[in-house]
């Protein structure tokens, strides 16, 4: 992806006189960014030591643990920026239902390619949104954007390498396990981008906080990840199986 322009001319600079739409609509999209991304600080126990537990190599186990630290990192963006707009991420924030359930799946994962389908999927999700919000209308959120997108990318090329590992070293058995999960995680991915028909997502494009619509953004994303599923030598799942928004 090229640097894009910005999403639209509006910009506010601080979280002092945000029309209430524009700031009912910025408290959502950070809060469901803040609900996935601050258990890894708040519950190391599965975000932490659970996958480093199943991590095949110490290869395995440092890249994840560089991972973890940047989400670590990321999470406390979006606390500071709810808080800013006067939000608090605590024991009740964190006890409202998970937003996106790729996430569920991940506290869920059995094996450590699971582990590998979760960064290939849903941090190359996070990258697409993580694009949306550079050059965007809240210009606090714009200023760690672009950082937010690189490291993304860097998450979701490790769960790219992960799975390819693990069919290197497991052959004909770790092939055949793959196309086993991807019969849920694959769905799963797609679902990430929400419903094609959400009037909300043209709210956050009018206001310059997002500039693709949730098709758009799973059109693109679909394309590259069966790309590099075909890379593997591995068959693309029924884009319409298994799912539960479209």
């Amino acid at each position: 992806m090229s640097n894009p322009a910005p999403s639209s001319d509006l910009r506010f600079a601080s979280p002092d006189g945000l029309p209430a739409d524009y700031k009912d609509l910025l408290i959502r999209m950070l809060s469901i960014q803040s609900r996935i991304e601050s258990e890894y600080m708040l519950a190391p126990e599965r975000t932490l030591l659970k996958p480093l537990a199943l991590a095949p190599t110490a290869e395995d186990k440092a890249e994840y643990a560089a991972f973890w630290s940047d989400e670590v990192r990321h999470a406390s963006y979006w606390m500071k920026l709810l808080e800013d707009l006067g939000v608090t991420v605590d024991g009740k924030f964190m006890a409202s239902p998970m937003p996106i359930y790729i996430f569920e799946m991940r506290d869920q994962a059995e094996d450590w390619l699971e582990y590998g389908l979760f960064s290939f999927f849903a941090d190359r999700q996070g990258a697409y949104m993580g694009y949306e919000w550079v050059g965007c209308s809240y210009e606090p959120l714009a200023r760690i954007a672009e950082r937010v997108h690189k490291e993304e990318l860097g998450h979701a090329a490790f769960g790219y390498r992960l799975i390819r590992r693990y069919l290197q070293r497991e052959g004909d058995r770790g092939r055949e396990l793959l196309i086993k999960h991807l019969a849920k995680w694959y769905p799963a991915g797609l679902d990430m981008f929400g419903k094609s028909g959400s009037k909300r997502q043209f709210d956050y494009v009018r206001w310059g906080l997002r500039r693709r619509s949730n098709e758009q953004m799973r059109e693109e994303f679909t394309e590259e990840i069966d790309n590099l599923l075909t890379k593997l030598e591995i068959p693309i799942p029924d884009p319409s199986a298994g799912r539960r928004f479209s």
